[in-house]
């Protein structure tokens, strides 16, 4: 698009006439020439290209030009998309869990650890089946897309950070810190760098997108904090509902420091798969 000043009574022009390349700048012009003088012309509302006069009333720099020109660039609206589709319900359920989570853990009763560790897991599940609906019922929504992670975000660092306050024995909270703490690092430097990648498109964005290693860290994290919250429920309620074989004070002291193994296992996954994201040429390439 080519910018023109108004023409004066002394028939002077700052134009380029007709695309021809010739500046004519301070050249004066018969009145003739300002009469027969043509420029490109910019599409609107559907019209075809052509030419119109220099002397043309529409002034190029003007606002109602350019949001002339925006609206033949993009004559459709955006289309809406609903928002409490089944995924979108479930990951809001999910959400609502945390604090069901948190009032089980503060709760004086016998059965509160095991509790939370159901309401945990049935979270963990909502995490799977909110994915899979929408892609099997095509029902993936933008704002679905934002709240997914978001909502296990939240789920998983408000569980890591209570299992510091009360692991089950022999595990202490001391031992919990470090796992906890870059786990939680982790995630946030993640939604940091999605955000950015969102932002920026391209190479950026398909550079973040989920790989294998972040799903077994997924699967990983979800088993041995499962496991965790179930031992935190007294030995002697555990054994009567585990088999025999499962229910001596040995075996469940060796499945706590499985499931701690576990969770370190999590997080050297967790780095492992930041640093091949932040290692991606498309990352580099912004």
């Amino acid at each position: 698009m080519f910018l023109f000043e108004d023409v004066t009574v002394d028939n002077f022009c700052r134009a380029r006439i007709a695309g021809r390349g010739v500046d004519v700048a301070r050249q004066p012009m018969a009145p003739a020439q300002l009469d027969n003088a043509e420029i490109p012309r910019i599409p609107l509302l559907l019209r075809g290209e052509g030419a119109e006069s220099i002397l043309s009333p529409l002034d190029r720099r003007s606002e109602t030009y350019r949001h002339l020109a925006a609206a033949h660039r993009s004559p459709q609206p955006p289309v809406r998309q609903p928002i409490l589709t089944l995924p979108n319900v479930l990951t809001f359920v999910r959400l609502v869990m945390v604090p069901v989570t948190l009032v089980l853990w503060e709760l004086q009763w016998q059965f509160a650890p095991i509790t939370a560790a159901i309401v945990f897991i049935a979270a963990a599940l909502t995490d799977w089946l909110d994915g899979y609906l929408a892609r099997r019922l095509k029902l993936a929504t933008v704002f679905g897309a934002f709240l997914d992670p978001v909502a296990d975000k939240i789920m998983v660092c408000t569980t890591l950070i209570l299992l510091t306050t009360s692991p089950p024995a022999p595990v202490t909270p001391s031992a919990m810190v470090v796992p906890v703490a870059l786990m939680i690092c982790r995630e946030l430097t993640m939604s940091a760098l999605r955000e950015w990648a969102a932002a920026s498109g391209g190479a950026a964005h398909k550079a973040v997108k989920v790989n294998s290693l972040g799903k077994w860290k997924t699967a990983l994290q979800m088993v041995s904090m499962s496991t965790l919250l179930v031992l935190r429920q007294p030995a002697a309620d555990l054994a009567r509902w585990l088999p025999g074989c499962m229910s001596g004070p040995p075996v469940l002291r060796g499945l706590t420091w499985a499931a701690f193994a576990l969770l370190w296992g999590a997080t050297a996954l967790a780095l492992w798969s930041l640093a091949i994201y932040m290692s991606n040429p498309g990352m580099k390439s912004e």
